[in-house]
């Protein structure tokens, strides 16, 4: 899953989640407090009209009941005094009178004469109006708390269930990922604030360990793959020669650290005692490379075997390979053999663009080998034969020939120049006066160490 700047398309809100869940609860509570304050008021609005209303009929119907029943002013009350509407003093207070059905307690309010020679009025009135107006008051306060709480617990059920969703979701898919589902992606597009970030970052986690796990997998691949190239190699060596007296063959491989590019040599003798060195590299890599140079060194050593000289071996070779590969597949080679008892040699090149390098005693010179030659496998035989050209010559005291396969003059030092065919001149020229073995030194410390590709070679020899 592709992932972009902001998190695979996930928007990044602007305040985090303790923000916004401060914001809105306080909006909210904002909102629900306004909402109980109004409910407040009209209710006490509305309470007050009705006690004021029904405190009017008890006094109505209180003072009824006592001159009903003959109710005597007492000689003294406990009151206070207030002024009341037009100027009128109002004395209150508690007082138990008498009645013809016995003592009550009642409320006492006493105005005095509006006019001069009018009597005093008395009104009576119940002493628990203040009672019963305070459990009204309980229970309005009462619904309007319970309200206000209930849709607190509701708005905070709504929150966290809203919050914790994402999260839930986000722990199915972690644990789906823990099982090894790493092709599960981490949920959270209803996400806000640090989950929304939390979520991103898993994503990319998830991601990470994806590419992770298919890069382990390619190196694994790879290194299986290199393991199983060296072991071919180490299993295809050259025969084990007996070159007569004053003659010597060397082979040596400068081996890649990964796959490879296949390249071979090899060094053979058949029974009528000729010396055949090949050096080989096919037009491909890692293991449809090795198994091709397998191919390609199993049918040249059949036919030399067989006692074929290079031009000969090399047409059975091409033969078989355009037979059994496929098109675009198809491998170079530079094959030389001598008669040791003679010193004729015939060099042969199939598609090989490396020249062979030779020394020349009687001449004092070297000289650069590269007769013409199509791939083996790139035709099926007219055209292959009719481009190969064997070049003859004689191998006198003192020569030598090296052959090196093509990634050799390709070789790069760290600074980025390349060996070239110059380079391959020195080498052959460390070789002959101080064998293989300071050639590698010098080629690896050309190279800066371990080399891009593999190299293979092969050094013939006259001494005498």
């Amino acid at each position: 899953m592709s992932q972009d700047g902001d998190g695979g398309g996930r928007r990044r809100p602007g305040l985090g989640l303790a923000a916004r869940f401060t914001l809105g609860l306080g909006l909210f509570a904002t909102a629900l407090a306004a909402l109980a304050a109004f409910a407040l008021l009209a209710g006490l609005d509305a309470l007050q009209k009705d006690m004021v209303e029904e405190t009017r009929r008890d006094m109505a119907a209180e003072t009824a009941w006592m001159l009903g029943r003959g109710a005597q002013q007492p000689p003294s009350v406990a009151a206070t005094q207030s002024q009341g509407l037009h100027g009128l003093t109002v004395q209150a207070g508690d007082a138990t009178v008498a009645t013809r059905e016995g003592d009550a307690a009642t409320r006492l309010y006493t105005v005095p004469p509006a006019a001069p020679g009018a009597a005093p009025l008395t009104l009576y009135a119940p002493q628990d109006v203040g009672t019963r107006a305070s459990s009204r008051l309980l229970l309005l306060v009462a619904l309007v708390t319970g309200s206000l709480v209930i849709a607190t617990v509701v708005v905070g059920a709504w929150t966290a269930r809203r919050i914790a969703a994402p999260l839930n979701e986000m722990v199915e898919d972690v644990l789906a990922i823990s099982r090894g589902r790493l092709d599960r992606s981490i949920r959270g597009g209803n996400a806000v604030g640090e989950v929304a970030h939390l979520a991103t970052a898993m994503d990319r986690m998830v991601a990470d360990l994806r590419e992770g796990q298919e890069t382990e997998r390619a190196l694994a691949a790879s290194q299986a793959e290199a393991e199983s190239l060296r072991a071919l190699r180490r299993n295809l060596r050259p025969m084990q020669l007996a070159p007569p007296p004053g003659w010597t063959v060397e082979t040596l491989f400068v081996e890649y650290g990964g796959a490879g590019s296949g390249d071979f040599s090899d060094a053979l003798q058949d029974e009528a005692g000729r010396l055949t060195l090949v050096v080989g590299a096919p037009a491909a890599e890692g293991m449809p490379g090795a198994l091709l140079m397998a191919m390609t060194r199993a049918y040249l050593r059949g036919a030399v075997l067989a006692g074929a000289d290079p031009a000969a071996a090399c047409d059975a070779a091409n033969a078989a390979l355009n037979r059994d590969l496929s098109r675009g597949l198809y491998c170079a080679a530079m094959v030389l053999q001598t008669d040791p008892a003679t010193g004729a040699a015939a060099l042969v090149s199939t598609g090989h663009q490396t020249p062979a390098v030779r020394w020349d005693a009687a001449a004092g010179q070297w000289k650069k080998l590269q007769p013409n030659g199509i791939a083996l496998g790139f035709d099926e035989g007219p055209v292959f034969r009719k481009a190969l050209e064997t070049l003859r010559l004689e191998i006198g005291p003192g020569d030598a020939v090296l052959l090196a396969s093509p990634a050799t003059i390709r070789a790069a030092s760290r600074s980025g120049k390349e060996l070239g065919e110059g380079g391959l001149a020195t080498l052959a020229k460390i070789a002959v006066e101080d064998g293989m073995e300071s050639m590698e030194r010098k080629l690896r410390a050309f190279v800066g160490g371990e080399p891009q590709s593999d190299m293979a070679f092969a050094l013939l020899r006259r001494i005498a």
